[in-house]
């Protein structure tokens, strides 16, 4: 308060500032001494008008409370004409009726409410499961890495170009068996797939070895959960597997792809992207994949084939059963 105006004054003659105020006012008192003097005036003129005098109480008139109770009793009561002739009073009953406005606009608040509430609720359970399904992914992301630590070439687990383990999901069974991953891990938390809880467990690489016929083509379809994985590159004719060198735009392992959706598209997140896994161990969702003009994409080879790339920066990630040769062309329309 930098200099107390009259208002001020007036309310400290009063009482009726905070005890702060007071303060306050007091301390400019003490140094002004013209206000000292228009404080005097203000009190001479309060005492002249009685503000500052207390009212004396005064008793409420005999019978105000019964008076009042009868009154309120009154206005809850209607004349009614009896049959006869003579006025008889009923009571008024508080009614209320739900009519057809009423029900249009509880229905608009709770479609508009509806409409906020719902499209917000499931895209933050779709960002929940990409985050998820990322987190896995780099979890599987370590296990490569820690397989490569101990190859003498720093190479990656991957598919052999004949026999029971000619398969992309062979990554999973290797990885599992060197105890660098669980099976849990290779489970996306958006896919379509319908499992019971601890349905889903992982081949080691032995069960394979000693499956045929049906059962080898059963374990390959679902041994890599639901992603896929890259399926090396060919160079001088021979299939080789990838090494890591750690690079940025390298797709190790990704969303599976599907064959019914165009492009190969994954269909784990309602056929809205795939997160894909790079050698560097970043995981990026993808939301569309390359134009058809450009078929260097995750799911297909340089070529526009389902096959281990066409050498090492051609990445391709395949399906658990898909085997890296013989090369197998899906064309656009088929899929």
């Amino acid at each position: 308060m930098n200099s107390p105006s009259r208002d001020h004054l007036l309310g400290y003659v009063l009482k009726a500032l905070s005890a702060e105020e007071q303060e306050q006012i007091e301390s400019a008192l003490d140094q002004n001494p013209s206000l000292r003097t228009e404080l005097h005036r203000l009190q001479s003129c309060v005492g002249q008008w009685g503000l500052n005098e207390r009212p004396e109480p005064v008793d409420p008139p005999a019978g105000l409370a019964a008076r009042t109770c009868r009154f309120v009793a009154g206005q809850a009561v209607q004349p009614v004409v009896t049959p006869g002739g003579a006025v008889a009073y009923q009571a008024i009953e508080p009614q209320r009726h739900f009519t057809w406005s009423d029900f249009v606009t509880i229905a608009a608040v709770v479609i508009a409410a509806a409409s906020l509430f719902f499209p917000a609720l499931s895209f933050s359970r779709f960002q929940a499961q990409i985050a998820a399904c990322q987190n896995q992914l780099r979890l599987i992301g370590f296990g490569l890495h820690g397989y490569s630590d101990f190859q003498a070439d720093h190479s990656f687990p991957g598919p052999e170009a004949e026999g029971p383990r000619a398969a992309a999901g062979i990554v999973a069974p290797l990885l599992v068996s060197h105890q660098l991953a669980e099976s849990r891990m290779f489970l996306c938390p958006a896919t379509s797939i319908m499992r019971t809880a601890g349905e889903f467990v992982v081949p080691l690489p032995e069960e394979l070895e000693m499956a045929a016929g049906q059962k080898l083509k059963e374990l390959r379809q679902t041994m890599g959960g639901d992603y896929g994985y890259n399926l090396g590159y060919v160079d001088g004719g021979k299939l080789l597997r990838v090494c890591n060198s750690r690079r940025s735009d390298f797709a190790m392992v990704g969303d599976a792809p599907s064959n019914s959706r165009a492009r190969r598209a994954s269909g784990n997140h309602r056929g809205q992207g795939q997160n894909v896994l790079y050698e560097d161990g970043r995981v990026n969702f993808l939301p569309q994949l390359t134009s058809s003009q450009i078929l260097d994409d995750p799911y297909h080879n340089r070529n526009g084939w389902v096959a281990a790339g066409v050498d090492r920066d051609d990445a391709v990630l395949g399906a658990s059963s898909d085997p890296p040769l013989p090369v197998a062309l899906v064309e656009d329309a088929a899929r």
